[in-house]
């Protein structure tokens, strides 16, 4: 009993200490482990209204982007600038669904699976369905049986293997197509719904009838602000923080910032480099004026590859000096080194023939099995037996569109392949074997036999060498040994003649910073260091030296941020102000006393009215459309302050017009496609509401 009570004294302490030691374990498994629930926690590439898109999730998405791209363009893969573009049409794409998502639930709105199927089989289809090359006739116009034959073939029951392949493809396809349509049907809805909210009531509309009613013929003199010094007033940085807490609600900042200052040096070849490309280029003049293969000539030394194909006489005109070579020269002749800037080309004749320069061909691709009978003859059989090619292909599940194609645009395609669609008569086909698959190819026409060429160019690129880059190299590692502190890189540039560009303000989501293409590995960089960081950044093509001057959070935009363009309003007021009382204090009567005074000329201006958006030689001002309106006529006013200066306005002539007839519902319509704009504005007042956070910067 005694040892019970002790222990129950003690229960206290020892509910402590295995609370201690849980924790311990628990804390130390979370980070002796990778730290991977720690990982899941900062993993959130965005998030909306507190939901978290992770990393793997939005990676998921762009993938899924890609290989749509990949299949609409038919393209293996994609260059640097359309990926970035997917990336940020990804990103775009997913916080609208998931804002959508989330005020369709309040509001009722929805998007059935009778509507989807509506939007594909209806009388009237998808904007986004009618576009794609997937659901076109040969005339490029949508077709509902090429959606009938897409359908039919992607739920078949039993497909065969060329057709699981096919459907493997086809597949996650529509269904990022479907995606897409349902919320663009989503979003025409919400928008709908915003729009009926803008209600335009009948005062509004006669007063816009009023507005425009009427025109005036307008005479006046301006003085810029621009013919006084910003010398000769004062504004005070008292004056401008109290304009900056008045209009701060203006500058209103929805996105990551922050400003770099940097300089590029590219990277040039040095006369070495020069001498050296000029070296290979004689060696391969060498080459080519003996037996070696031009095929392997142009691989060793040419930065263009060989095109193994005849090209038309005219395909080269864009090009003069290979045009007059291959159209003077004999089989066999190789020209002399043609130098340029950033290269040395030679050209060889390799042969001359008579050909049709294009042919229009359709294509049939059958699998071969070992050990069985070509099912190529198969189908070829059934052709030659009457049956038309395109129906095969379509029963095959390979519907195709009959193209014209040159020889160039075959060379990758290979040699048999070329000499099947150039060699073969119009309305006859032919069977070739390319990579172990067995195409058929139908010549449906050809043009009208005309002189071709093969020639081989040695295009010997003029480029910075190793030696050169380590020069380079070497020369900014030590600027950033010397100079890489926040206080010395700008006068340490300077003084070694970079040219700097200065406090360059970018966004997390750029791609670049200024034009500089591929430069996003800058851009991710000048967000996740510490302010006055200093760093060098090599490209293939250039060298990028930066610092980090400020990083803004999203919010009100600092004061420093924009206290020029508020100074530049304060100092805008007072020289009207400065302006105006001194003309005021001379008591002028006529335009041309003003223009004398405001040492410029009285100008003239037709047909204004108050709802006028530019006038000619003044852009927009709004002093100008308010006295057409309800200034008196023949009468000078006093000087009004303008946008652009101080003006003295006299209305020569009002105009009323007659044939204008007051429409209630025609003026309504106008006004509420004016107003429309709100409704797209309402997606970015969603996304500030909605607290959207971009945190990809930390990823991508």
């Amino acid at each position: 009993m005694a040892a019970l009570q002790k222990i129950r004294n003690k229960a206290g302490l020892l509910i402590g200490v295995l609370g201690f030691a849980l924790a311990a374990f628990v804390l130390g498994d979370l980070f002796s482990n990778g730290s991977t629930y720690l990982n899941k926690f900062r993993d959130k590439a965005f998030v909306v209204d507190g939901d978290v898109v992770s990393t793997g999730d939005y990676q998921e998405r762009i993938t899924e982007w890609e290989n749509f791209q990949k299949m609409l363009t038919g393209k293996s893969s994609l260059d640097e600038a359309s990926l970035q573009q997917i990336r940020e049409a990804t990103y775009q794409q997913m916080v609208r669904e998931m804002m959508l998502d989330k005020e369709a639930e309040k509001l009722g709105l929805a998007v059935s699976k009778e509507e989807i199927n509506d939007m594909v089989y209806g009388e009237v289809p998808s904007p986004m369905l009618a576009q794609l090359p997937f659901f076109m006739d040969e005339k490029g116009q949508f077709s509902r049986q090429a959606v009938t034959d897409f359908f039919a073939l992607i739920t078949k029951k039993n497909p065969s293997a060329e057709e699981q392949n096919i459907i493997a493809a086809y597949k996650p396809m529509w269904l990022f197509v479907e995606r897409m349509m349902k919320y663009q049907r989503l979003q025409e809805k919400y928008n709908s719904l915003l729009g009926g909210a803008i209600l335009v009531n009948s005062l509004e509309t006669k007063q816009q009838f009023d507005d425009s009613k009427y025109t005036a013929d307008l005479a006046y003199v301006l003085q810029p602000y621009s013919s006084i010094a910003d010398s000769a007033v004062a504004v005070s940085n008292d004056e401008l923080k109290k304009l900056y807490d008045a209009r701060k609600k203006n500058f209103v900042n929805n996105t990551q910032l922050a400003k770099v200052t940097y300089f590029v040096k590219n990277v040039l070849p040095s006369d070495e480099d020069v001498k050296e490309a000029e070296k290979m280029a004689s060696d391969a003049l060498q080459k080519l004026n003996s037996d070696v293969s031009v095929a392997s000539v142009v691989s060793q030394y040419s930065e263009v590859p060989y095109a193994d194909a005849f090209f038309s006489i005219n395909s080269l005109a864009s090009d003069a000096t290979l045009k007059e070579f291959a159209t003077t020269a004999t089989v066999g002749q190789v020209s002399d080194i043609e130098k340029s800037a950033n290269s040395f080309r030679i050209f060889k004749l390799v042969d001359k023939t008579v050909a049709p320069d294009s042919v229009k061909i359709q294509v049939i691709a059958l699998p071969e099995v070992a050990g069985k009978a070509s099912k190529a003859d198969s189908v070829l059989n059934v052709i030659k037996g009457g049956k038309a090619f395109d129906a095969v292909a379509k029963e095959l599940g390979q519907p195709n569109e009959a193209q014209w194609v040159t020889e160039p645009m075959l060379a990758g395609v290979g040699q048999d392949f070329q000499k099947a669609a150039f060699a073969t008569a119009a309305g006859e086909v032919a069977k070739v074997t390319v990579n172990n698959q067995t195409l058929l190819v139908k010549v449906d026409e050809r043009t009208a036999p005309v002189s071709k060429v093969k020639v081989a160019l040695v295009q010997v690129p003029v480029v910075a060498g190793d030696k050169t880059q380590n020069a380079l190299d070497t020369e900014l590692n030590k600027f950033v040994s010397e100079y890489g502190t926040a206080e010395k890189f700008v006068k340490g540039a300077e003084e070694k003649g970079y040219n700097v560009i200065p406090s360059a303000m970018i966004a997390a989501s750029d791609q670049m910073i200024g034009q500089l293409t591929d430069t996003r590995q800058v851009v991710s960089w000048a967000f996740n260091n510490d302010k006055g960081s200093v760093k060098k950044f090599d490209f293939s093509d250039k060298r990028v030296v930066a610092r980090i001057d400020e990083q803004i959070e999203p919010g009100y935009m600092p004061f420093e941020e924009v206290s020029s363009v508020l100074k530049a309003e304060l100092l805008r007021d007072k020289k009207a102000e400065k302006i105006m009382a001194t003309l005021k204090s001379k008591n002028l009567k006529s335009l041309e006393e003003y223009a004398s005074n405001m040492n410029a000329r009285v100008d003239s201006v037709k047909f204004v009215n108050f709802a006028t958006n530019a006038i000619a030689n003044v852009g927009q001002e709004p002093a100008l459309n308010v006295y057409a309106e309800l200034g008196k006529v023949n009468e000078v006013s006093a000087p009004v302050k303008g946008k652009t200066g101080v003006f003295a306005i006299k209305v020569l002539n009002r105009t009323e017009l007659k044939d204008k007839k007051y429409d209630a519902k025609e003026v309504a319509q106008g006004i509420q496609q004016s107003n429309f704009y709100r409704v797209y504005q309402a997606m970015e007042v969603l996304q500030t509401k909605l607290k959207v956070e971009d945190n990809r910067v930390k990823f991508f």
